[in-house]
Parts: structure tokens; sequence; C-alpha cells
């Protein structure tokens, strides 16, 4: 039950998170080593694959579309080779680092791992391109 609501929830949860320390960062306001340096990178993947999914859901029109396990591990690494090898090369701003890409990869799991657990009860409103399969403004006879 509690997977249920950690499901329906931490898209926007981590959202929120992610927002309120880059707005912390953005205005130089002091946070914690771990928090200022590595929160945003646990967070990255499972928000920009969530936001993936739902948008190709929505082209689609595919309520049940998940996206597979090579496309998220594909884009998890362009990640991690554009984040840790290629910015910091070109922008002082970006440094390398590897445990930033051990946390792209933990995200990933995360959200491999939440995405897939079976709910009926989880709907299109909650933030996913899941659907209960009731009426989806289509005919019946379609």
């Amino acid at each position: 039950m509690f997977l249920i609501y950690v499901k329906r929830f931490y898209f926007p949860v981590f959202l929120v998170l992610a927002s309120v320390v880059y707005g912390f960062q953005y205005y130089s306001y002091p946070l914690p080593n771990l928090i200022n340096n590595y929160l945003n990178d646990l967070l990255c993947m499972p928000v920009v694959l969530k936001i993936c999914q739902y948008t190709v859901c929505l082209i689609r029109n595919d309520r049940n579309l998940k996206i597979p396990f090579e496309i998220a591990f594909s884009l998890t690494v362009l990640y991690a080779i554009y984040f840790e090898l290629l910015l910091p090369k070109i922008n002082p701003r970006y440094t390398a680092d590897w445990i930033d890409v051990v946390l792209y990869f933990t995200g990933l799991l995360f959200f491999l791992w939440i995405e897939n657990i079976k709910s009926d009860k989880i709907t299109n409103s909650d933030f996913g391109c899941k659907s209960n399969h009731n009426d989806l403004g289509r005919n019946k006879g379609e």
C-alpha cells in the first residue's frame, strides 16, 4: 500500500525538492554539502525519465506506454557523459565527479523499480500515464 503512494507522489515531490535546491543555490543560500552537491544528481533521472514517459504517452496517445530499459539506460549514459565528461571541459561551473554518475544510475534504478510496480488504482491523474482503462474518450466500438 505504501508503495502505491510512493509511485503516485514521487514525481511531484522530487520536482519540488530539486527546484528548492536549485533555488537555494541560485540565491547562494547555504546548504549542507551532501544536499548541495548530490541531491539533484540523485533526483535527475527519475524526473527526466518521468517527463519523457509522460510526453511520449501524450504524443502516442498510449496511456500504458513505458520507457524501455534500453532507452532509459542509454539516456542515463548520455547524461553521465554530457554532464560529467563534456561540460566540465567547457564550463567551469561543472565538475567531473564519479559519485554523480553513481547517483544518476541509482536514480535510474529507482525509476525502473517504482514504474514497474503493478497497481490498478493508479490513474492518469496521478502524474503518470497509467490508466484504469475506463472510458478514454473513445467510442465503445473502437
